[in-house]
């Protein structure tokens, strides 16, 4: 008897099933699925969304109550916060040291205690909840319960040395242009910050090297990890077989093939266009019409017209440095043994809720009397 999920989209950091491929990868972008992820790291249980929208409500109402009081604001970081544990926590940070330490540099009369202000309360609203609140969210500091404060990639800092840079673009420049780091098959990832964050962690909290994973030498630091990394040339990201499904959650394969081989894929334009359109979007013409294919009429295409995102930023630099993208049957591959994987994970999961059913001796009589 086959498994009813066999087949389906799912998201294995969510355990959601989608009905289109649409909402698949939208659901990639939401702060939900992001939430989940970071408790993925430290190998807590993922949350459903009503219960991931009521925290987000919660924490709002209760930073509303918390603002009445005096705030504490840092002088140097010109950041306000509402305890003094999350002061504490903020000024023992890598970044308020060394602002504070260039700041100590430029006027000496300034040192890190005087980063301490007690602000006065100021009247808030309560902020309407929407999607763009969950950014926000992501953007402050509310997730440092589930992210490292040392995680070399929010501080931007480089995963195999201690270089510093202004953005998370340049930080993945350097460590392509320094240490030959490129993301596998970059052209099907949907949430790049999401994977270096969790790549981050397996270097600051496992000391792990990102191309031994498991199976490789365990370290005690992570500048013994990042040594063995740089030494045997490992900075670089495992990507094939049981990493696969590790890293399922950040990558999208739908578009390395057709989700469906029908006729109806096939568009065929015969008297008006005389264009043979195949399910990839490519556009096959007549011989004949050869030369009028060989102007270069500057056409204007989709894809002309899209903003530049960080991601096609990212794109355009590895294709500066040689890199030439993802082979279309190697992502195909790929596609396919993450899929297989997938099918016998549900199975194991569906295996082990019927299992867990059993435990259960006594059961309730089912009455409506």
């Amino acid at each position: 008897m086959s498994s009813p999920y066999q087949g389906a989209l799912t998201c294995v950091t969510c355990q959601i099933v989608f009905e289109t491929g649409d909402t698949h990868r939208e659901h990639y972008k939401t702060d939900w699925h992001r939430y989940n992820l970071k408790r993925k790291i430290i190998n807590l249980l993922p949350v459903d969304r009503p219960t991931f929208e009521s925290r987000i409500l919660n924490q709002q109402i209760k930073e509303n109550e918390e603002n009445t009081k005096s705030s504490i604001y840092c002088t140097i970081c010109k950041k306000s916060y509402n305890s003094q544990k999350s002061f504490d926590s903020h000024t023992s940070s890598k970044q308020h040291k060394t602002l504070a330490l260039q700041s100590d540099n430029e006027h000496k009369d300034i040192g890190v205690p005087a980063a301490k202000k007690i602000v006065k309360p100021v009247e808030n609203k309560l902020v309407e909840e929407s999607d763009d609140e969950y950014e926000d969210v992501d953007d402050d500091e509310e997730w440092s319960e589930v992210v490292s404060e040392n995680n070399p990639i929010v501080n931007n800092i480089c995963l195999f040395c201690p270089q510093s840079s202004e953005n998370l673009l340049q930080n993945i420049k350097h460590m392509s242009d320094a240490h030959s780091f490129f993301i596998p098959d970059i052209e099907y990832l949907v949430d790049m910050k999401g994977l270096l964050v969790y790549l981050g962690e397996k270097v600051c909290q496992g000391f792990m090297c990102l191309w031994c994973n498991d199976s490789g030498k365990s370290f005690q630091s992570i500048e013994s990890a990042q040594a063995h990394m740089i030494d045997k040339g490992h900075t670089k990201m495992i990507h094939e077989g049981e990493a696969l499904l590790e890293y399922s959650d950040f990558y999208d394969y739908s578009s390395s093939y057709p989700a469906d081989t029908s006729l109806d894929d096939y568009r065929i334009i015969e008297d008006v266009n005389s264009q043979l359109i195949l399910p990839s979007g490519a556009r096959i013409g007549k011989r004949s019409l050869m030369r009028y294919y060989r102007q270069n009429l500057n056409p204007n295409h989709d894809w002309e017209a899209m903003k530049e995102t960080k991601l096609n930023k990212v794109i355009n630099h590895y294709r500066h440095v040689g890199w030439t993208g993802t082979f279309p049957a190697a992502a195909a591959r790929k596609a396919r043994d993450l899929k297989v994987m997938r099918q016998v994970q549900t199975k194991m999961y569906m295996q082990l809720g019927v299992k867990a059913n059993k435990f259960q001796k006594h059961f309730r009589q089912q009455v409506n009397f």
